[in-house]
C-alpha cells in the first residue's frame, strides 16, 4: 500500500510538472501555469513589500534584480520537482528493482533522490542501476527530461530577453519623440514645425504596433511583468500613461477648427482604443480588479484629482501654445472632455503602475517632470523621503 501511495504522489507531481512547463513554456497565453504562477506573485509581492520600505532609487534597483533571477529560479523549481517526482516513484522499489553495486544495506529515500538526480543530469555514475524493465525505462524518460527541460530553458530564456528588447527600443522612441520623456504635450509638439503637424500620423500607427507587440509579449512570456526597468520612461506604465495621454490632449485640447483633421485621424482613435485594451488586459492578466480592495472615494481625495487634472490640462495648453500649437478657445469645455478621458482609464493604470514598483506621480510627471524623464540620480534624504511618502500614498488610492 505504501509503494502505490508513493508512486501515486510521484506520478502526479510529475504530470503538475508537466503541464506547468507546457502553460508556462509552449502555451501562448497571459498566465503562467499554477507553480510558475505563484512563484512569481509570491516573490514579487514579497520583494515589492521591501522594496517600497526603501528610498526611491534604491527601490527600483532592488525590483530591477528580480525579472532576471525569477527564470533561473524556475528551471530550479522544475528541476526538483522531477527529481522529487521520480524519487517517490524508485523509493518502495530499492533495492529489489536496482543493482546497487558494492553498496551495503537497504537504500533509503536519500539514495533515491540521489539517483533521481544524477538521472536526470545524465551524469550516471553506475554505483546504482536499473535492473527492471520498469525501472529502466523509467530512467530513460527521466534522462530526457532533464535534457528537454534544459533545451526548453534555453530557448525560453532567448524568446524573453528578444522581447524584452523590442520592448526597450518601443519605449525609448517615444522617450525622444517626448522631449526626453517630458509629457504628452512634448510629444505632439515635437511633430508639430512651422505651423502644420508633420509625421504624427506616422508615429500613432507606430505606436500602435509597438504596444500591440508589447501586449502579445506579456502574454506569452508573462515573467516579463516581473522585469522592472529602474529608468521610468522605459517602463510600460509610462508608456501606456504618454500614449493615452497624448491621445486625450489631442482630442481635448487643439484648436477645433485649425487642426480639426488632426483630431479626428483615425489614427488617434485606433491608438486610443488599442491603449486601453492594452491596458485591460494586463490589469485582468495580473488580476488587479478582483485584487482591488473596496474604497469610498473621500471628497479630499476627489479634490486632489480635480486639481491635479486641471493642473496638468493647464500645464499642457500653456506648453503646446509656446510651441506655436493654436489649442482650443474654450478651455472649460476642453478640460470637462479631457477629465472624462482620464476618468476612463486612470485608475487602472495607476494599480498597474503600483503594482509593478512604480509611484503614481513618477509615471505621470504630476509632482516633479524629472521623475517621468528619470535619470537614476541618487536622489538627497530629504527628497527621497518625499517621494517615499508620495509612493505610500499612491499606495493606499485604487
Amino acid at each position: 500500500m505504501k509503494s502505490i501511495l508513493l508512486t501515486a504522489a510521484g506520478v502526479g507531481l510529475l504530470m503538475l510538472t508537466a503541464y506547468d512547463v507546457y502553460a508556462t513554456v509552449l502555451n501562448t497565453r497571459a498566465r503562467y501555469g499554477p507553480v510558475g504562477e505563484r512563484l512569481n506573485r509570491h516573490v514579487w509581492r514579497a520583494t515589492r513589500w521591501a522594496a517600497f520600505r526603501l528610498p526611491r532609487p534604491r527601490r527600483h534597483r532592488l525590483l530591477n534584480a528580480v525579472g532576471p533571477l525569477l527564470l533561473p529560479l524556475l528551471l530550479v523549481t522544475y528541476i526538483t520537482l522531477i527529481v522529487l517526482g521520480f524519487a517517490l516513484v524508485y523509493a518502495p522499489r530499492m533495492p529489489a528493482q536496482f543493482h546497487i553495486g558494492d553498496l551495503k544495506g537497504r537504500l533509503d529515500f536519500l539514495d533515491a533522490l540521489y539517483f533521481s538526480g544524477i538521472t536526470l543530469t545524465t551524469l550516471g555514475y553506475g554505483e546504482i542501476v536499473p535492473a527492471s524493465t520498469m525501472m529502466r525505462l523509467a530512467a530513460l524518460v527521466e534522462s530526457a527530461s532533464g535534457i528537454a527541460l534544459i533545451s526548453l530553458a534555453i530557448a525560453y530564456l532567448l524568446a524573453v530577453y528578444g522581447a524584452l528588447a523590442n520592448k526597450r527600443t518601443a519605449a525609448l522612441t517615444l522617450y525622444h519623440q517626448a522631449g526626453e520623456g517630458a509629457d504628452a504635450a512634448g510629444f505632439i509638439a515635437h511633430h508639430f514645425v512651422e505651423g502644420r503637424f508633420y509625421g504624427l500620423r506616422e508615429a500613432l500607427r507606430t505606436a500602435t504596433r509597438d504596444l500591440q507587440g508589447v501586449l502579445e509579449s506579456h502574454v506569452e512570456h508573462p515573467v516579463i511583468h516581473y522585469f522592472h526597468p529602474p529608468e521610468v520612461y522605459k517602463s510600460l506604465p509610462r508608456m501606456l500613461f504618454l500614449l493615452l495621454e497624448a491621445c486625450a490632449v489631442i482630442r481635448t485640447a487643439l484648436d477645433d477648427e485649425r487642426h480639426s483633421d488632426v483630431r479626428n485621424h483615425p489614427e488617434v482613435r485606433t491608438l486610443e482604443a488599442s491603449a486601453r485594451y492594452v491596458l485591460g488586459e494586463l490589469v485582468d492578466s495580473l488580476d488587479l480588479e478582483r485584487r482591488r480592495r473596496r474604497r469610498t472615494d473621500l471628497p479630499e481625495e476627489a479634490e486632489e484629482d480635480e486639481r491635479r487634472w486641471r493642473g496638468r490640462f493647464a500645464q499642457t495648453l500653456d506648453r503646446l501654445a509656446a510651441d506655436g500649437v493654436e489649442t482650443r478657445r474654450d478651455r472649460e469645455a476642453g478640460y470637462r472632455e479631457y477629465r472624462a478621458r482620464r476618468r476612463d482609464w486612470e485608475s487602472k493604470l495607476r494599480r498597474l503602475s503600483l503594482h509593478l514598483g512604480y509611484d503614481w506621480e513618477e509615471v505621470t510627471g504630476d509632482l516633479d517632470l524629472d521623475y517621468a524623464a528619470d535619470e537614476q540620480k541618487e536622489e538627497p534624504a530629504a527628497k527621497a523621503g518625499d517621494v517615499k511618502t508620495a509612493g505610500k500614498r499612491s499606495e493606499a488610492r485604487p
